[in-house]
């Protein structure tokens, strides 16, 4: 019987025990997975990690059917900063939790929906930072395997206000091994802003850098197919680029390549295929990209370049600034973007060193475009048969030879100036030269109308009389000491008129006496 008691209490005490555990498990349990004290746990050790400001509207926990952690309306504010918008803003996210995947104390896949991230302005340094091993976080306690965001926006706040900020629509995004203390390895895909396109990246970003959220370093490789050229207003053409890229969230340092086979701008030309090789710097902090070097092969010719794309008030407006040097090139190439013909006006070697502004705006290229520069012209033929013609009688002529020669072919050498604003090209110290004669010239060209308007005087070896030959000769000898000077047999004012396809020489008489036309 005793022993029996002895039994009946062991039973009741351990009960009891069982009975006393039951009950702080479930006030243990009220008390952490309530959602006020589960959302406040959270919000308080989440801050702690990331070193800012958090706030989470609706955080749960339930345990059937399966373990799972939902939650609403997170957003993670930089601290002291309420002007800015949100660094990250999610509006709702689930993860089921297994218990073995719980005693690891890692999550296996958390689905984020209306994801979106803020970068807040920083100083874009030409030396991006390499961030210590010691200035990310401490160890992670909670590992997420995989991380997919189904909707996703990412958006570079400028420094300045009222410029629009840089926003990429990211369709895809998987992250894995997801802690705060060490790199994680990402897949995107995404949508480039100008020019429209798809852009497919894929590399890592991390580790977080607690305290400065724009120091956080990422790396990776990426390609960007179809790209539309037409988005950027007056340009044409379809892009497809590959390159890698690194740095921080503020200073991305890219480079890569780009190939358009049907590259074009609105100034009458056709289009023609354009390569390229570059190093940029994209400034999260306005949106805008420093065009460090751009080895550009137009056709044939090489193009050596550098500038700035600024991103500016309003949305997509973009001033571009590019310096850039033709060293080996050929006019037929540069002359194809701006004059539509199956057969180039001009062929020849050519070099030039140019400054060209675009402002943003609706009107053509050709009335925004605003191109300075200086060039040179070797060993350059024109392709129209009577052009040349003229040329070589021209060039027969200044020599003093006889009509009864026939002319040679006629190689001319031009160097110069140049100015393109509002569809207009005015051109000064124009100096070109064949065999007997030379040519100076100042004056303008229309893109639309293909008119000329040049003013200038051709200097000849021979003297008028000699290079009118044959009878009339005779009566011009009396006058030939009015034209001589200088050294030269003649000095002749000279204006050119007409259009490119009919263009009319002839000489001004009035300039001849110290008169005006």
């Amino acid at each position: 019987m005793a022993r029996s008691i002895r039994l009946r209490r062991l039973l009741v005490w351990t009960a009891a025990a069982a009975a006393g555990v039951v009950i702080a498990l479930a006030i243990a349990s009220y008390l952490i997975l309530h959602p006020a004290s589960l959302r406040a746990r959270a919000e308080r050790e989440l801050a702690q990690r990331v070193k800012l400001d958090v706030t989470i509207g609706n955080l749960e926990f339930v345990l059937f059917p399966r373990p799972r952690l939902s939650g609403d309306d997170v957003t993670l504010r930089i601290p002291e900063r309420p002007d800015l918008p949100p660094f990250i803003q999610i509006g709702h996210f689930s993860a089921d939790v297994g218990l073995l995947s719980a005693l690891r104390k890692q999550v296996d896949t958390v689905h984020l929906d209306a994801l979106r991230v803020a970068v807040p302005p920083g100083e874009a340094r030409d030396d991006l930072p390499r961030p210590s091993a010691d200035s990310g976080s401490s160890a992670s306690e909670i590992i997420v395997k995989h991380l997919i965001a189904h909707e996703a926006e990412v958006q570079f706040v400028p420094s300045n206000p009222d410029k629009r900020p840089l926003t990429f629509v990211i369709h895809e995004l998987l992250i894995d091994d997801l802690g705060f203390d060490r790199a994680w390895p990402f897949r995107a895909r995404l949508t480039n802003p100008k020019p429209t396109g798809i852009v497919e990246t894929e590399g890592r970003i991390g580790p977080w850098i607690a305290g400065d959220v724009t120091a956080t370093p990422l790396q990776g490789t990426y390609a960007l197919i179809d790209a539309n050229l037409a988005t950027i207003n007056g340009i044409g053409g379809t892009l497809q680029s590959n390159g890698q890229y690194a740095g921080r969230l503020t200073a991305i340092d890219v480079t890569g390549t780009t190939t358009t086979p049907d590259f074009s701008l609105d100034l009458g030309g056709r289009p023609v295929p354009l390569e390229t090789k570059f190093h940029a710097r994209v400034d999260g902090t306005d949106g805008s990209t420093r065009l460090v070097r751009v080895d550009a092969r137009l056709r044939s010719t090489s193009i050596v370049a550098s500038g700035l794309i600024d991103n500016l008030e309003g949305p997509g407006n973009r001033a571009v600034g590019i310096d850039s040097e033709i060293v080996d090139g050929r006019i037929e190439d540069i002359l194809a973007l701006a004059i539509d013909s199956e057969e180039p006006m001009l062929e020849g070697d050519f070099t030039a060193v140019s400054s060209l502004e675009l402002p943003p705006g609706d009107d053509p290229v050709r009335r925004r475009i605003d191109i300075t520069g200086r060039f040179g012209l070797t060993q350059a033929r024109f392709s129209d048969a009577d052009v040349q013609k003229k040329l070589a009688e021209l060039s027969h002529r200044s020599r003093g030879k006889s009509r009864d020669e026939r002319p040679a072919r006629v190689l001319t050498s031009l160097r110069g100036t140049f100015a393109l604003r509002s569809g207009i090209v005015q051109l000064r110290n124009i100096n070109f030269r064949v065999p007997g004669a030379a040519v100076a010239l100042g004056g303008r060209y229309v893109l639309g109308s293909e008119a000329l308007d040049f003013r200038g005087t051709l200097r000849m070896d021979a003297t008028v009389s000699k290079a009118m030959g044959g009878f009339k000769s005779i009566f011009l000898k009396p006058f030939d000491f009015i034209f001589r000077k200088d050294g030269a047999g003649a000095v002749i004012p000279i204006r050119i008129s007409g259009t490119r396809k009919h263009p009319k020489m002839g000489m001004e008489v009035r300039r001849v006496f110290g008169g005006n036309d």
